[in-house]
């Protein structure tokens, strides 16, 4: 149920921030997603000496246990920061919304329907719930050449970003590189 609950916040969190990125002025959301890292940051550290009963229930229901709590949300964040700062907005939001959805929706499927390993602890189902995630965004708003390439390296870029890079920082880099092209 974790990874379930993970994976929707990280869905409608990603959507929400990739609305503000093609709504909002673009300094207004740099210095929001700042704002955002460094409050997750300190979260993380207050989390790690104090019991504060709100930081707690959030950790235990939204993050993986591990050494480093808030990881994944803090990775997701510096992700989206990169993208927003390097590309325009339409690229920079649809770069969040392909990870937001495609990494999600994957991970859902792989972990709960996914039967046939490929690398690591991807699996195809999810690997292709990616691909046509990806897809489906990209092909309302590029030609539909690009989108299927950009779905393409896009998914490969999920499949193979080893477990110590992160693929919340390397999915909006690479599509929104490529929509950049």
């Amino acid at each position: 149920m974790l990874e379930l609950r993970r994976n929707i916040a990280h869905l409608l969190l990603g959507t929400f921030f990739a609305f503000l990125v093609v709504s909002l002025p673009h300094e207004l959301v740099l210095v929001g997603n700042a704002v955002l890292i460094s409050g997750l940051i300190v979260a993380s550290f207050l989390h790690q000496r104090y019991n504060i009963a709100f930081l707690t229930w959030l950790f235990t229901n939204f993050d993986r246990p591990g050494k480093f709590t808030a990881k994944g949300a803090i990775t997701f964040f510096v992700g989206t920061f990169i993208a927003v700062l390097l590309f325009a907005p339409l690229y920079a939001a649809l770069s969040i919304l392909v990870l937001a959805v495609g990494d999600s929706l994957a991970t859902i499927a792989g972990h709960y329907a996914g039967k046939h390993a490929l690398f690591k602890k991807k699996t195809l189902e999810g690997t292709l719930t990616f691909f046509i995630c990806a897809f489906v965004i990209l092909v309302f708003f590029v030609a539909p050449t690009k989108a299927l390439l950009v779905a393409l390296v896009a998914s490969a870029t999920e499949l193979i970003t080893p477990p110590s890079v992160d693929d919340n920082l390397t999915i909006p880099f690479v599509t929104g590189l490529l929509l950049s092209l």
